[in-house]
């Protein structure tokens, strides 16, 4: 058995491993890194060219981890692609935006080689994509294992919709690979359930490992700070912005919003949603029968909001003129993203709020924001005028990632022989969860992979 990471290893990045088991090629992910454009953002297909690759496995569809999916079959055109049924509905939707945004990237910043792919090539892969059923076993067969084959199950990973961890039993040993996963409950998505048979490889992510202030947090406190927020926000004629990933944390925040007036614990604002963020909402719906959901009842579609589509009303629109909540893409604010160009707008006036709800990466135009003193003029990446940044900017915890203990605890309860620590959220992320869980089993061997170093298993 071997292991290669061919992009993101023990960080957040183009998240993309390969691994060699009974002889079969398994590609766990094909992400893009949110932070670079163009070919620097693709994992390094390159370094698995001369190996085969049978299947790729897709844990869920946030870019960092579906978004080379057309690129990776480009690559290995001979491959199958596996993911969960639920994330079968989610990712065209997903990848046919991000290949508008790559059309409009082309032309403002001047990145010939966008876009890496084309509407045309979403539409094509759809023809190789099986979504299973959570729980499920199903066989694999490859090149060089046409007989006895390897047998795989996704088991529910409560990060997001659709989310999933893949179990793989072989003759080499079993394998877990958990995507991004979350142990605790969410609002709408059940925490992770994990597999009852033995591991002997545990590939983990380990994001929130440097964050301390997590493990102590409770979401009721958190739900009430938030409402202080709003409440507050409103007596000043504001509104607030909620920078929010299209895929789950969107959704998160529009059934809290929607509870919060229904309870009347904030007076009945207008609620906007950016343009993805509807159409993920949509696949909520249709799926509620497949999702590990906590509240079947629950549907979008009976909730009042609008939508924002347009970069020439997000700065005039009414969301900025009375009170309102706006909870747009992207999570971390990326360049020319619906949350990037209203904070651009808001940060000015004092009687706004931007709350981030969510993780943002140390690199991230979020984090300039998050980390930027009020009544003080900062700059957005990408744009060389200054801004006042005079809003208010509150941090609230309501994290898709399990946090750093029940990460530890899932170690210790699944045990297994050797352990791979990927998608650290930072080198003290990852350090922390080395040290801690060599300190409750000293004879386990940890792996923190580098992108293009192959490992025995």
């Amino acid at each position: 058995m071997k292991f290669l990471s061919i992009g993101g290893g023990k960080f957040i990045g183009a998240n993309s491993h390969y691994l060699e088991i009974d002889g079969m090629g398994l590609l766990l992910d094909t992400g893009l890194d949110p932070h670079l454009d163009g070919i620097g953002s693709m994992p390094r297909f390159d370094l698995i060219q001369n190996k085969i690759v049978d299947a790729v496995f897709v844990s869920h569809c946030h870019h960092d981890h579906v978004g080379s999916l057309p690129l990776a079959i480009r690559n290995f055109p001979h491959a199958r692609v596996y993911m969960s049924y639920v994330s079968s509905f989610l990712y065209t939707t997903l990848l046919h935006n991000a290949v508008s945004v790559m059309n409009i990237l082309k032309h403002e910043k001047n990145i010939s080689e966008y876009p890496l792919y084309t509407h045309d090539d979403v539409d094509i892969i759809s023809f190789i994509i099986q979504g299973m059923k959570l729980e499920k076993e199903f066989k694999l067969f490859g090149h060089n294992n046409p007989q006895h084959g390897i047998v795989c199950t996704w088991h529910h990973a409560g990060h997001t919709l659709g989310a999933g961890s893949l179990y793989i039993h072989a003759k080499q040993g079993s394998v877990f690979f958990t995507g991004d996963i979350c142990a605790s409950n969410q609002f709408l998505i059940q925490g992770a359930h994990y597999p009852k048979k033995p591991v002997d490889v545990l590939i983990a992510e380990c994001t929130m490992g440097a964050n301390e202030e997590t493990e102590t947090i409770k979401r009721k406190n958190e739900i009430s700070k938030f409402t202080i927020i709003l409440n507050e926000t409103f007596d000043k004629r504001g509104s607030v912005l909620i920078p929010a990933f299209a895929l789950g944390k969107t959704q998160e925040m529009l059934w809290l919003v929607n509870n919060l007036k229904k309870k009347k614990l904030i007076p009945h604002v207008d609620i906007f949603v950016s343009g993805l963020g509807r159409a993920v909402s949509r696949i909520y719906d249709l799926t509620i029968e497949h999702a590990c959901r906590i509240d079947d009842d629950f549907f979008f579609d009976d909730m009042e909001f609008s939508v924002i589509d347009s970069r020439d009303l997000l700065r005039e629109g009414l969301w900025v003129k009375r009170p309102s909540v706006i909870i747009a893409s992207s999570g971390m604010m990326m360049e020319n993203t619906p949350s990037y160009w209203l904070a651009f707008k808001m940060m000015r006036e004092a009687r706004h709020t931007i709350c981030f709800v969510g993780y943002t990466s140390e690199d991230s135009p979020s984090r300039v924001v998050l980390e930027s003193k009020r009544n003080s003029k900062i700059t957005m990446p990408g744009i060389q005028e200054s801004v006042d940044r005079n809003c208010r900017v509150e941090r609230i915890h309501f994290s898709g990632h399990s946090n750093r203990t029940e990460i530890v605890n899932m170690i210790q309860t699944i045990n297994p022989s050797k352990l791979v620590l990927v998608h650290a959220g930072s080198v003290e992320a990852l350090a922390w969860t080395v040290e801690k869980v060599r300190d409750t089993h000293p004879k386990m061997e940890i792996i923190c992979p580098e992108v293009g170093v192959e490992y025995e298993m």
